[in-house]
């Protein structure tokens, strides 16, 4: 017994001890940093638990219960300032909504960031190494897989979406029933996207699927869940080791994908060597994406690891954002009337619908660029300073000197605060008003003051293809229906946090035929 307190002493001694010298390794640093750059220190949420902040974790949980966790960041930007530093157990270190330091850390100074072990290791083994996960070269690797398919004409190809439209459309009620639009619309993104990811499409729009296309959403659902939980936890996630919950579910995901994997790889041999943009009879060739990431490595477990790296976000994103149109809409119904005066005058039918029509609609444009204004798939960004650099401002009272950053210091940009901040869009920056959209994007994007997709090397692949496809999405429905209505007894926007963010309640409405 004695001895094992004494192997217990020793062990506290040496980690207060490393505590302490890495305390003062990093105030000797801000200094040198101080006097070479004019740092300041940035302001300090006052903690009641200075250790491990665990009064503020509460806080933050507990309005993540009611659904209002972007609105708690932004109540603490408004009280610290744009740039602050808070510890709230897992979630501790600098917060900023301010611009300059969103542009430094996703572009000027993009190389002294990454996700570290923010999402990595956390992930394993359901969300494993990809381009969502890694750094430095493997993270330049998984990069120019997914880049060159993204990039090709095939996003302009709207004909199989027209295909997974229609039988959208057919299952909207047709008498003004209200129904929850957003289950619906995951199922049509999750349709077109494992089309165009795998070169199948799970069909869980039709009435015979041939997929157990709810068993396949539940554990997809659950996995992800389960995904949120260990990213929380952060180092506290061995916790849920012996979940075996998780384990079920995410292997169900995995004989999915492994499938699909195997399919491209069999098939490999055959497109090896077909680099046509056309097919021989002149139409666009129809890009695969894990057909194409086969042609550059075989490996199973890395092909897994890469393709759901790209088929969670494009499952959810895209989804999302059309549930978040809807519920707005129907809050606004004069906003649709305008909307379908503009589609009715372009477009007579699907047939006339093409990429540079899709871009001349600047009511719709205004629509879906609010949307994502007022409610980001992603609202926060995680990034780990990967070396010791420097925030371009918000230390000092006036938050306008520099910030020394040491390394492994966790950075959190706050999209949310920043797209809602009245300094930029106004007094009206909480409400939904396509109409500030009337002259375009003016310098928001170049001031980095609208990121819904994030800047710099890490941007969105997929950013015009779901721009795209909303818009194609909108043109159809508002051609279909002359109304819409609420059907939600709430009014506000409940929040739900997963890997995304999404309304709790759905987009409650009803459509009026035309």
């Amino acid at each position: 017994m004695a001895y094992s307190l004494e192997i217990l002493g020793a062990v506290t001694a040496i980690y207060l001890v490393s505590l302490f010298l890495r305390a003062w390794s990093i105030r000797n640093r801000f200094r040198r940093a101080t006097h070479q750059f004019g740092c300041q220190p940035v302001k300090h949420f006052p903690n009641w638990d200075p250790f491990l902040g665990l009064d503020l974790f509460v806080t933050l949980r507990r309005a993540d219960a009611r659904g209002q966790l972007s609105q708690a960041y932004a109540d603490l930007h408004k009280r610290y300032g744009n740039t602050f530093e808070m510890k709230a157990l897992t979630d501790s270190g600098i917060q900023t909504a301010d611009p300059q330091n969103i542009q430094a850390v996703l572009a000027t100074k993009f190389n002294d960031f990454g996700v570290g072990q923010v999402r990595g290791s956390a992930g394993a083994p359901f969300f494993d190494r990809g381009v969502f996960t890694d750094d430095g070269e493997f993270w330049k690797q998984s990069r120019s897989l997914i880049r060159p398919t993204f990039s090709r004409i095939e996003f302009a190809n709207l004909d199989s979406f027209e295909r997974h439209i229609g039988r959208f459309l057919a299952l909207i009620p047709q008498d003004s029933t209200p129904f929850d639009i957003l289950p619906l619309t995951k199922q049509l993104f999750l349709d077109t996207s494992s089309e165009f990811l795998f070169g199948q499409s799970i069909e869980s729009l039709l009435p015979q699927t041939p997929f157990d296309t709810g068993e396949f959403m539940k554990a997809f659902d659950d996995s992800l869940h389960g995904l949120t939980f260990r990213l929380l936890a952060g180092p506290l996630r061995f916790l849920f080791v012996l979940d075996p919950t998780w384990k079920k579910a995410y292997t169900k995901v995995h004989k999915f994908v492994d499938k699909q994997v195997s399919n491209a790889i069999e098939l490999q041999t055959v497109v090896a060597n077909d680099d046509q943009e056309f097919t021989n009879a002149g139409k666009p060739k129809k890009y695969i994406l894990l057909h194409e990431m086969a042609r550059v490595t075989q490996d199973p477990l890395d092909l897994r690891a890469q393709i759901l790296n790209v088929f969670i976000p494009a499952r959810d994103t895209a989804a999302i954002a059309f549930g978040n149109i809807m519920f707005e809409l129907a809050r606004h119904p004069q906003i649709w009337t305008d909307l379908r005066a503009e589609v009715l005058a372009a477009v007579s039918s699907p047939q006339q619908i093409n990429f540079d029509l899709l871009k001349s609609l600047p009511h719709c444009k205004a629509v879906i660029n609010e949307t994502f204004r007022l409610h980001l798939p992603v609202s926060r960004i995680k990034r780990v300073a990967l070396r010791d650099t420097i925030l371009p401002v918000g230390g000092g009272r006036d938050e306008k000197s520099p910030v020394f950053v040491p390394q492994g210091r966790l950075v959190e940009l706050d999209l949310y605060t920043l797209q809602r901040d009245p300094e930029i869009w106004g007094p009206d920056a909480h409400e939904f008003r396509p109409g500030r959209w009337a002259a375009g994007r003016p310098l928001w994007e170049a001031k980095w003051q609208y990121e819904p997709f994030i800047g710099g090397p890490r941007i969105c692949p997929a950013q015009q293809q779901v721009l795209l496809q909303l818009t194609y999405l909108l043109v159809r429905v508002v051609q279909n229906f002359r109304g819409i209505e609420n059907r939600d007894e709430e009014i506000a926007y409940v929040e739900e946090m997963k890997l995304t963010s999404e309304s709790r309640n759905g987009a409650k409405i009803a459509l009026i035929p035309a």
